[in-house]
């Protein structure tokens, strides 16, 4: 009787094939891992300033409903019809309080504030055309700010 010789692989064979696929997933991992981390810094970029455009737009359209903009000690008070809306400048953030609603706060760091009228210092209680300053983001990078009312002589003199 002749022994029947079975076609199969030696175990050198087997050994660069496994040697193979371990590297090949070892590839596959440091690239998924590289393309998670450049995703997860582009979402943090991302909602940095998707909260300093909120805060902007929803700064500019509190000014342009509100009838003025007093200076306080610590940010302005927005007067109107029908509601008050404080700003707060605080160091980690920017405070908004509406009068019988919720704080919003805006995760964003002010610094070198100024409270403008006619291009004058605004004391604390005096009335604000322009105020200006910057955000203090990641990496020391800064974004300027400045929003503004224009005020009629009708405003002002009632």
């Amino acid at each position: 009787m002749k022994s029947k010789k079975i076609e199969a692989y030696t175990m050198m064979e087997v050994a660069i094939a496994m040697l193979l696929a371990a590297v090949c997933m070892s590839i596959c991992y440091t690239a998924y891992s590289m393309i998670g981390d450049y995703f997860q810094t582009f979402q943090k970029r991302n909602a940095s300033a998707e909260e300093v455009l909120t805060m902007r737009r929803t700064m500019e359209k509190d000014i342009s409903k509100g009838r003025y903009l007093i200076r306080t000690a610590e940010g302005i008070n927005i007067p109107g019809d029908s509601l008050n809306i404080t700003y707060k400048f605080a160091d980690s953030a920017i405070l908004r309080k509406a009068e019988g609603l919720r704080t919003d706060s805006f995760h964003v760091s002010p610094v070198e504030a100024s409270f403008l009228f006619e291009g004058r210092e605004a004391l604390e209680l005096d009335t604000v055309d322009q105020i200006s300053f910057k955000l203090k983001m990641e990496k020391q990078r800064m974004i300027p700010v400045t929003v503004g009312k224009m005020y009629s002589a009708h405003d002002l003199f009632n």
